[in-house]
């Protein structure tokens, strides 16, 4: 979270992203979102994320959130956040 501590150690990280590949950043309410005791989770959101990777970013972040409350039957318990980068050329 941006701003929220004064002090805040963390690891730096620099890579370089080559053409097609998406940078996803992520809330908890993504992956924790649950139908029957059941989490959205990480795997199946990589899963979606592969499967319409072809989109444009802006459309990749309304498949997934249609994806993740088509999962939770509406049922929305937490915050969905998502933000999608796409690497041109």
């Amino acid at each position: 979270m941006i701003g929220l501590f004064e002090q805040w150690e963390c690891s730096v990280e620099q890579i370089c992203l080559a053409p097609g590949d998406l940078l996803v950043i992520f809330s908890d309410g993504v992956t924790e979102e649950t139908r029957e005791e059941e989490e959205f989770g990480e795997a199946r959101l990589i899963h979606e994320l592969q499967a319409c990777r072809h989109l444009q970013a802006n459309e990749i972040v309304q498949a997934i959130l249609a994806s993740v409350q088509e999962f939770s039957a509406g049922a929305q318990s937490d915050d969905l956040t998502l933000l999608i980068a796409k690497a041109r050329a």
